[in-house]
């Protein structure tokens, strides 16, 4: 599996039988992101909110005739009435897919279409690939069920927002992570905006104090 993070909270993965599955893919507005949604393509589009920032490019990346949306009932009726496929799931609820499974989590934020249409609930997604856990947090606050996460799943990277504002900031995210004790913790949601300006740095050495493991990916990195 190839994990690629292309900045505020879009992430690509690759897995090891060539499916593609993108996150939140915003990339164009986003200035931080290494390559224009001209240039991607998916088998899968994984939404965790309708926010424009989340649901960014989604539609120009998309084939309407071979990529599958994945996202709560309310965000899949909306994208399904523009003529795309889509997976209508909820929150706690789980599916296993050709690429492997997947299961939405709660988080604590609100989801707008960019027109101004109820979203759904905002999620969380945990997505087991090719023997890899990875649990992206969504935007969210910080949430006691996060413990529970990680009593449930061996998390093996955790994306987590840092941002503050909108999100978790720095200290929230680094209880967030004692929490959940993945085994690397990778930042997101930050410096896309002058609201949720945050040092990752920083956040890689307050885990580092408490013992825990994490790392920065530059917008365009993958491993």
């Amino acid at each position: 599996m190839k994990l690629t993070y292309l900045g505020h909270s879009a992430f690509k993965i690759v897995t090891n039988n060539g499916i593609t599955i993108l996150i939140d893919p915003y990339v164009d507005k986003n200035p931080l992101a290494p390559i224009k949604a001209k240039h991607l393509q998916a088998d899968y589009i994984v939404l965790t909110h309708a926010h424009g920032d989340h649901l960014g490019d989604a539609f120009s990346i998309a084939n309407m005739n071979n990529t599958v949306f994945i996202c709560v009932s309310e965000l899949a009726s909306y994208v399904a009435k523009k003529g795309y496929k889509v997976h209508a799931m909820q929150i706690g609820g789980a599916f296993t897919y050709d690429f492997g499974k997947l299961r939405l989590t709660m988080a604590l934020h609100g989801s707008m279409t960019p027109d101004g249409l109820y979203g759904g609930l905002a999620a969380g997604v945990i997505l087991e690939v090719d023997g890899v856990t990875i649990y992206h947090c969504g935007d969210t606050g910080i949430f006691g069920d996060m413990k529970m996460i990680g009593e449930m799943f061996k998390i093996n990277y955790l994306l987590v927002p840092i941002g503050g504002n909108y999100t978790m900031d720095i200290d929230d995210a680094v209880l967030a992570v004692k929490m959940i004790t993945p085994d690397i913790a990778i930042p997101m949601h930050y410096n896309t905006f002058p609201a949720i300006i945050a040092n990752p740095e920083e956040f890689v050495k307050k885990l580092e104090a408490e013992g825990l493991l994490g790392m920065v990916m530059q917008p365009g990195e993958e491993m």
